[in-house]
């Protein structure tokens, strides 16, 4: 009768909160230790998946192919925001601890919408130019001085033929907050000089890179002896600049520029073709890096100052239930 007495006095609650080892944790706590690793995992994984898929999405050829449709096959990755908001009203509505459906939100939210703002950026910056050139023609030893730019119009990457130069003394360029410049690409015919040709449809372009007003073109691989290339420019944004530039040419110097056709002027324009591809799969590989440890130490910092007060949040929702 005394130990029925004792036992029915004792308060079991009480013992239950005290400190015990691991092995000796009530299921309830056990199932919300696990509860709160598999939500660590979850958050450390989901967001950097989110971004690969939205930066690789709209940073390759998916993009050149489908064009803005591309915004529309990226928006499932808002997905993941989308319920993390529900979960944390159904927490809100069932009094349950909101933390992390909070932190969720957060990540999904950044991870998608980071990822949509960096594939762009990399795609209009060096994807597009890459897959866009690529899918041009090629020509090589090309006569500068007799090919009008109508034969031209498949251009992507021209190699012009062993003495073809820049005539620097007709350079011109154009303002309108940037300054666009232009020169005439001609080629030395053999056993004569380098004249100044009546028509001129190709020229060598650049944005930034001569002095308003001034017969100088400091644009591309200008200052190299061996540029003998050029990649097409393709940019419609700057090709109306280049063009009124022209025509301020033609009307300074007495040219006639038919149809003009505009290059960047490089040594190498294979190269450079190429290193446009690989500097857009370079950003790609560094901006995953740099959000994933974004992710990592967000996640870790909130396991060490707020995983606590979730837990304890959990175990008093679990009492009252």
């Amino acid at each position: 009768m005394a130990l029925y007495k004792a036992g029915s006095q004792f308060n079991y609650h009480a013992a239950e909160a005290l400190p015990r080892p691991n092995s000796m944790k009530s299921p309830r706590a056990q199932r919300l230790d696990f509860t709160q690793l598999a939500q660590a995992v979850l958050h450390l994984v989901a967001p950097p998946c989110i971004f690969l898929f939205t930066s690789s999405l709209l940073s390759f050829h998916v993009h050149f192919d489908v064009g803005a449709g591309v915004w529309l096959l990226s928006l499932p990755s808002l997905a993941p925001f989308y319920l993390a908001r529900r979960s944390e009203r159904h927490a809100l509505e069932y009094r349950l601890d909101r933390t992390w459906p909070r932190l969720s939100q957060f990540l999904f939210f950044v991870a998608a919408v980071a990822g949509m703002l960096f594939g762009g950026l990399n795609y209009c910056y060096y994807g597009w130019p890459s897959y866009s050139l690529d899918g041009l023609r090629t020509y090589t030893d090309l006569d500068a001085t007799d090919v009008p730019g109508q034969r031209l119009m498949d251009a992507g990457r021209v190699t012009f033929a062993e003495h073809t130069r820049l005539l620097t003394d007709l350079a011109m360029s154009y303002t309108e907050g940037e300054t666009y410049c232009v020169v005439p690409i001609t080629t030395k015919q053999a056993g004569k000089d380098i004249r100044t040709p009546g028509r001129v449809d190709l020229w060598a372009a650049g944005v930034g890179c001569c002095s308003p007003g001034q017969n100088n073109f400091h644009c591309g691989d200008f200052h190299s002896p061996k540029a003998k290339s050029g990649l097409r420019v393709v940019d419609e944004s700057q090709l109306r600049f280049f063009r009124l530039a022209v025509q301020q040419a033609e009307a300074a110097y007495n040219l006639e520029a038919g149809q003009p056709m505009f290059f960047t002027w490089l040594e190498d324009a294979d190269k450079t073709l190429e290193n446009f591809f690989h500097l857009s799969f370079k950003n790609f590989v560094v901006a995953n890096v740099y959000h994933m440890g974004f992710n990592t130490v967000c996640v870790l910092a909130f396991v060490v100052f707020f995983a606590g007060s979730a837990k304890d949040s959990g175990l008093a929702a679990l009492d009252e239930r």
